[in-house]
């Protein structure tokens, strides 16, 4: 009797047991799914505010051109800017296979979409990552140039990208990455950028009574050899800028956007930002039609995150205002704004 009724209390257990566990389970099957199904209005939301931004941007783009009657509108009577008649062919990235032009504006997260493009050419990652070739040249010996007039009829019928950034922070980033140390990076060209610009720079614009900057308006980098001593500033390399003509005098890693990917004459179809990149590049892989082939990874070096407020200190104001004119076409177009630089700059003349 009593081991009769031990075993139904043990059976009444376990299906107790058992009927919890289904319950718990029934449970957390609904708790996923709703999660899912939150996920996937949380990534419709993202694409939708993607493709609102995007619209607006390209909007501006127009306006802008519009405005100042370039490219597309251009007007001979009323010229403000230095302006290519034509697209640059030759710097496009063109991938008709998979309806994709690039236009890679240097220091400006190019080297994330030239990885990403490789490996739609099927380059493996340890070919891309060995460090045996730089990455742009990878990019080029797989997808060749396209010339006039197949480039243009190229151009036409992909989807076009073009990934920017604040101007001044692309320029500071140039300076750091290529002519601040001669000595460390010469495997990125460091010591060909000293020889070609570097030189001449401080040749010209270091003045008799030279004083190095302020510890407070540099930032030196840990574990890289210390730098020659030799190079230019900051403060004389934007001098070198200012008293440039970037339209016919300029390198790629700082020629002025609208010189070098033509927004005025080349109608793009999805604008990134760096400033805002996690969420583009999501959009832009979507957009493309590339999110089941690419990763949104992001493979541009991290940088001092308050670099510009450093450096802009060997800056003055009146400097600050003329480097905004040399590139002023950019900031329009693209929508950014100098006036923390402008609070930045703090030296006397």
């Amino acid at each position: 009797m009593h081991r009769s009724r031990r075993r139904l209390i043990n059976q009444l257990i376990k299906i107790t047991i058992v009927c919890g566990l289904i319950l718990i389970l029934f449970k957390l099957n609904a708790t996923i799914k709703r999660n899912e199904a939150e996920s996937v209005l949380s990534s419709s939301d993202l694409l939708d505010q993607a493709e609102k931004i995007n619209n607006e941007r390209l909007l501006t783009v127009d306006k802008v051109c519009k405005k100042h009657r370039l490219g597309i509108y251009r007007d001979s009577s009323k010229v403000s800017f230095k302006h290519p008649p034509a697209p640059q062919y030759s710097v496009f990235y063109i991938v008709r296979a998979h309806n994709i032009s690039y236009c890679p504006l240097y220091k400006a997260s190019s080297t994330t979409w030239l990885y990403n493009l490789c490996l739609l050419m099927n380059i493996s990652e340890k070919e891309l990552n060995d460090g045996k070739e730089q990455l742009s040249t990878i990019a080029r010996r797989v997808i060749a140039e396209l010339e006039y007039p197949e480039a243009d009829e190229a151009l036409r019928s992909t989807k076009k990208l073009l990934v920017i950034r604040h101007p001044f922070e692309r320029l500071l980033s140039a300076y750091r990455d290529k002519l601040e140390n001669s000595v460390a990076g010469r495997e990125h060209g460091t010591l060909h950028f000293y020889q070609k610009y570097g030189a001449m720079i401080v040749r010209k614009y270091r003045n008799k009574n030279f004083v190095k900057p302020q510890d407070d308006q540099v930032i030196v980098r840990k574990n890289v050899p210390p730098a020659a001593g030799i190079e230019p500033t900051w403060r004389e390399f934007v001098e070198y800028l200012i008293n440039t003509d970037l339209a016919n005098y300029s390198d790629d890693h700082w020629i002025p956007y609208y010189l070098y990917c033509t927004p005025c004459l080349v109608k793009y179809d999805i604008i990134a930002k760096v400033e805002t990149l996690s969420r583009d590049q999501i959009y832009a892989l979507n957009k493309l039609g590339l999110d089941k082939r690419i990763k949104p990874t992001w493979r541009h070096g991290s940088g001092y995150t308050n670099a510009s407020s450093i450096y802009f200190k060997q800056l003055s104001r009146k400097m600050v205002e003329r480097l905004y004119e040399k590139y002023r076409l950019d900031f329009e177009l693209f929508d950014y704004s100098a006036e923390d630089y402008y609070r930045y700059a703090v030296a006397l003349n």
